[in-house]
């Protein structure tokens, strides 16, 4: 089965889209299917010389694009020639996470007589209840969801509670596959580097700013917060400006490109993911850091939301989920780790032991049986 995996993310962009869809393909690779990555060209020599997987195999090749032609730059460019590709192609399935590219699968698969397949990691259908104003392209998105999941052969969500909402919108089939991650070796306890790590954006939106209250407000003792992240110089300088006169052992480091990161994450004791409850965070998300710390064996302190204690089984206790919007049940839940080692230790193995059933090979097979 020869399946074409298409997304507008540039090769090698410091972004989780970016290493979302290489690792989603690469599991649809590992169960068989012939695979094909396509892409954007990077945007800088810098970006093309990226590697982010040392275990290559032969059924999972990328292919990448360009979308300009001379000075004029579109998505559209890019569209176009990868639907020329395809069409040149002979592909079996052709499976999207862009909700541009909705109106190509449409007419792919009235054209080639395929199967087509969309995961969506957002929610455009109705904006009285959610609308992404940080996306430049949401009306245009809101049009193709409405006027084209219809077409599909399926709808793959990231949780229940997004399945949810679109089952009141659309009749084409849906269900949920979670993501899944990339599984790691050698992990050893971190208990006693007493380091704790938030890793992402640092919009004021995404709880930046909560996260450096919290730490401040602990009053954390022989222990390190590092706020990693930021898309950019502006997301950067803010970060630092909040942590200009605190004097808690508190740092900020610019984006790390995914290997750099993992590698970084070797000294970490604690994973921090604070998420604002907000219609996205609660129905729509499924956080990649989450899935890196848990890969890493790093007990996790995270916001319990819908869609978060959806994508951890119950009972598990490598991921703390923290229900009150309460300061001191994140500062409690992060002392706990820090100063219990038998507590932190099985969190550590627990975190282990869930990574191994939650690889992206094993996840993707959620998707393949309804290929």
């Amino acid at each position: 089965m020869k399946i074409a995996y298409i997304t507008k993310t540039p090769w090698g962009e410091n972004s989780p889209g970016f290493v979302f869809s290489y690792f989603q393909s690469k599991g649809f690779a590992e169960n068989g299917l012939n695979t094909s990555l396509l892409m954007k060209v990077a945007k800088s020599k810098l970006d093309d010389q990226k590697r982010i997987d040392k275990n290559l195999i032969k059924n999972h090749k990328v292919k990448l694009f360009k979308d300009n032609f001379g000075f004029i730059k579109s998505n559209e460019i890019f569209y176009k020639r990868v639907k020329r590709y395809i069409e040149n192609n002979n592909f079996d399935i052709l499976f999207s996470r862009d909700p541009g590219f909705l109106p190509y699968l449409s007419k792919l698969k009235k054209s080639l007589k395929i199967k087509t397949f969309y995961q969506s990691h957002n929610f455009y259908l109705d904006f009285n209840l959610h609308e992404y104003k940080n996306s430049l392209n949401r009306k245009k998105f809101h049009h193709n969801e409405k006027g084209f999941i219809k077409d599909l052969n399926y709808l793959f969500t990231l949780n229940d509670p997004q399945k949810k909402l679109y089952e009141k919108y659309v009749d084409t089939p849906i269900a949920a596959c979670p993501p899944g991650l990339d599984l790691k070796k050698n992990l050893i306890n971190n208990f006693k580097k007493r380091k704790v790590l938030y890793s992402g954006s640092f919009q004021k939106i995404k709880g930046i700013d909560d996260i450096i209250k919290i730490w401040n407000q602990g009053n954390f003792q022989n222990a390190t917060l590092s706020l990693v992240g930021g898309r950019n110089k502006k997301e950067l300088q803010y970060a630092k400006s909040l942590i200009k006169n605190t004097k808690n052992n508190l740092s900020v480091k610019s984006w790390l490109s995914y290997n750099a990161l993992i590698n970084y994450m070797k000294e970490i004791s604690i994973g921090l993911i604070f998420l604002p409850d907000d219609f996205y965070n609660r129905y729509l998300t499924a956080p990649t850091k989450m899935f890196d710390f848990i890969s890493c064996g790093i007990p996790v302190v995270c916001t319990e939301l819908p869609s978060t204690k959806n994508l951890i089984p119950e009972g598990h206790q490598g991921v703390k989920l923290i229900k009150s919007k309460k300061r001191v049940e994140y500062i409690n839940a992060i002392k706990e780790l820090l100063e219990d080692e038998k507590k932190y230790d099985i969190a550590h193995k627990s975190n282990i032991n869930l990574s191994k059933d939650i690889t992206w090979k094993k996840m993707s097979k959620n998707f393949i049986k309804y290929f």
